[in-house]
């Protein structure tokens, strides 16, 4: 079956092109917000090959494909015009069609997937970038006081710093703004007369109210609610601004409005909110290190599972901003992930069924790469003790990782993220060596008991024509 083929059937068994609201994708799903989930018909969808499982999360129906997912997505493009994520209407209404109601982590999740998960790999691939200039540096490869070091330090960083932008476009797109408004409104934000005075500390007023000031370069929460807030001023303003006056009185009106309120207020607060975070989080692993890696290391993997860690990423950025590194980066997007990669890479190992070897090989590798969602998904949940043990291996290697103060410099992930745990400062520290031991001993631990305890001929059987 061709993906054109497969794509085309899961079109007609979610109910068809009419009982679709929109969908976008992740790293191996195809996401689906429907008029009606009772038109869905669920056991030929879970049976047509391609699909590896679905799964419902707050009103939306995700469609596991694993690695080649985008290139079904693309498919889903063409017959889908009008309905993939990305897509605004003109007259910004309400989405149309039946609403399902989402709880407080449902919603949070929906709209931090929907930010962050656009603009994620190019984040990686910048992050990555940062940590082989560390690793060039550090082995005398490149000088720092180099235009070549400059150069590509400015590809690593820039994306970084200049965050509010990337983030204003995919929030306005989730909010139903334009984009171009709200981005507007990040370039106000981080205007250089703004920032030079933020730098001189000096005092200023607006419109005789006083004007907290901020450097927002980097920044996550303040653009996402001014995208928020922008979005639902302009749906108004254009209620009442006439047609032939639209095109720039409201996206006039609507900077005018917004920028005001976030730099004298939301702007501050949030800032002072997230500076919080990052103290709390610096406190815990001070406080104690073992529980805190223990925990996180342990439950990341499920977090990933159902669909809220993307929700996370907003804080990792907190903590590169604030601290210049982060403790959670380090245990989350190295040890965790091998904990499934281990335990999935034992299945292929032990299996005697070429599709399922064939499946769980593939997913082995994407975890390697960091990515575990086919793991996950395909086989490592349903089958429970894979993942069971993944999880148990990388709360292990959570432990040994924060004991021994591993620290994330810039977003990777990976084997391909390796540099980014080096310290740019002093270079290959105790808490590089730490991160990289705990994810060894992590994949180890997991492959072991998995191997030993965690598949057997049932499985075979069990799972035979199920990938």
């Amino acid at each position: 079956m061709s993906k054109k083929e497969a794509v085309e059937k899961i079109i007609s068994l979610v109910g068809s092109k009419n009982n679709i609201n929109s969908v976008t994708h992740c790293f191996t799903r195809l996401r689906f917000k429907l008029n009606d989930r009772s038109k869905v018909n669920d056991k030929e969808l879970s049976e047509l090959p391609p699909v590896m499982g679905l799964y419902d999360r707050g009103g939306e129906l995700q469609v596991i494909l694993g690695n080649e997912v985008t290139e079904y997505y693309q498919e889903a493009e063409k017959l889908l015009e009008g309905k993939t994520q990305g897509v605004i209407d003109e007259k910004l209404d309400e989405t149309v069609g039946q609403k399902s109601r989402m709880g407080v982590i449902d919603t949070i999740s929906d709209i931090a997937s929907a930010i962050f998960i656009p603009i994620i790999g190019v984040l990686g691939g910048c992050g990555t970038l940062q940590g082989i200039l560390a690793l060039l540096t550090f082995l005398n490869i490149i000088d720092a006081t180099s235009g070549t070091y400059l150069v590509i330090n400015a590809m690593g960083k820039g994306i970084f710093y200049f965050l509010p932008f990337f983030l204003a476009h995919t929030a306005a797109v989730k909010f139903g703004g334009k984009p171009f408004i709200s981005m507007a409104i990040a370039a106000a934000m981080l205007y250089p007369d703004v920032l030079t005075a933020v730098t001189d500390g000096t005092a200023m007023t607006f419109a005789q109210l006083p004007l907290l000031l901020r450097d927002y370069t980097s920044t996550v929460f303040p653009i996402i609610v001014a995208a928020w807030l922008a979005s639902v001023v302009e749906k108004q303003l254009r209620k009442v601004i006439p047609d032939i006056l639209k095109m720039i009185f409201v996206p006039m009106f609507t900077i005018v409005i917004v920028v005001p309120i976030a730099l004298m207020v939301f702007g501050p607060l949030l800032t002072y909110a997230m500076d919080g975070v990052t103290y709390g989080i610096n406190a815990l692993y001070k406080i104690s290190p073992i529980l805190t890696g223990t925990l996180v290391g342990g439950i990341w993997q499920l977090l990933v599972f159902v669909g809220i860690s993307k929700a996370f990423i907003s804080i990792f950025a907190t903590e590169f901003a604030t601290n210049g590194f982060s403790y959670f980066g380090a245990i989350v997007f190295f040890v965790a992930a091998m904990g499934q990669t281990g335990a999935v890479f034992a299945i292929a190992a032990k299996t005697k069924v070429k599709r399922i070897k064939a499946v769980t090989m593939g997913a082995g590798v994407s975890g390697l790469f960091g990515i575990t969602e086919p793991a996950l998904f395909g086989i490592n949940v349903p089958a429970k003790r894979p993942f069971l043990i993944g999880s148990i291996s990388a709360a292990i290697g959570g432990l040994i990782t924060s004991v021994f103060g591993g620290k994330l410099y810039s977003l990777a992930t990976g084997v391909l993220g390796i540099p980014s745990l080096i310290n740019p400062k002093s270079g290959l520290d105790k808490g590089f060596f730490a991160t990289v031991i705990a994810s060894i001993i992590t994949f180890i631990v997991a492959f072991v008991f998995t191997y030993k305890f965690g598949w057997n001929a049932e499985n075979d059987k069990k799972y035979a024509s199920k990938l």
